[in-house]
């Protein structure tokens, strides 16, 4: 591993890899994409739906019903970046969820942290973020604000999609700042990325994208989510529900049939 993303990971919440999945892997994960979108599953959906044209897909836990997904998950490369990135011994698989914007989508990805909406604590909690097109602003790169996973807040999940607008307003989470209307104020980073480059984020920092403007261009990325040994399962009201409940006290180490290890030195 580069011996700086560790640092810079701690330091800033996030890095990017570049060259991390090789050209097998890319094709392999565009093919579970395109089976997914022709057959999706019992979670996707399209966050723009009611906001704009075109369509902004979502889908979670493709692991569960696709070996391919599965595979991306427990046998790539992302589990030990996660590790090493984070300075974890073991990374334990939380789940998977898939993006794709597609071109004149202008639905934008709403500025938000991961870990409001899960029922996990801890401080080794992060995303393996897969680039399985060119990315770039114009057709959704995802920005992060620098060093917001140390600002020690908690912000109120912020709904995907129109429709989920009032979700969450009973949090009582401060709510997101308006990033854009005041970027000046904060580092904000992004990265144009390859297919096969990644991006590795804390589950407390706070990140967004715009839409896809261009007309010809998608912009497919596959998360993976990892737990190191410090998180803890946290089933506090107004997290997300996973659709089986793990077999974990509140309390517990992340890690049961659902959250499989998935990683680890020994």
């Amino acid at each position: 591993m580069d011996a700086d993303a560790g640092r810079d990971f701690a330091e800033f919440g996030v890095v990017c890899r570049r060259a991390a999945f090789d050209a097998a892997w890319v094709e392999r994960l565009r093919g579970a994409v395109e089976r997914d979108l022709a057959d999706p599953g019992p979670h996707a959906t399209n966050f723009a739906e009611g906001s704009s044209a075109g369509r902004f897909f979502g889908d979670m836990f493709m692991w569960q019903r696709d070996r391919d997904f599965r595979a991306a998950a427990l046998e790539s490369p992302a589990a030990r970046i996660a590790a090493e990135t984070m300075g974890a011994d073991a990374v334990d698989f939380f789940y998977d969820q898939l993006f794709v914007k597609e071109p004149g989508t202008a639905h934008p990805t709403p500025w938000h942290q991961d870990q409001p909406y899960w029922p996990v604590r801890g401080l080794q909690v992060a995303t393996v973020w897969i680039a399985l097109d060119p990315v770039d602003r114009e057709n959704g790169a995802v920005e992060f604000v620098a060093g917001s996973h140390r600002w020690g807040t908690n912000f109120r999940p912020t709904p995907f999609k129109r429709d989920h607008a009032a979700k969450f307003t009973d949090s009582p989470l401060p709510v997101v700042p308006d990033i854009d209307a005041r970027r000046g104020d904060y580092d904000i980073r992004s990265w144009d990325m390859a297919p096969g480059d990644c991006l590795v984020f804390h589950g407390l920092i706070l990140h967004g994208a715009p839409g896809n403007a261009t007309a010809g261009r998608r912009r497919r990325g596959l998360s993976l989510r990892y737990t190191g040994p410090d998180a803890r399962y946290d089933p506090r009201p107004g997290t997300f529900q996973f659709p089986h409940t793990p077999d974990l006290a509140p309390g517990a180490p992340m890690r049961c049939a659902l959250f499989p290890r998935a990683w680890s030195k020994l």
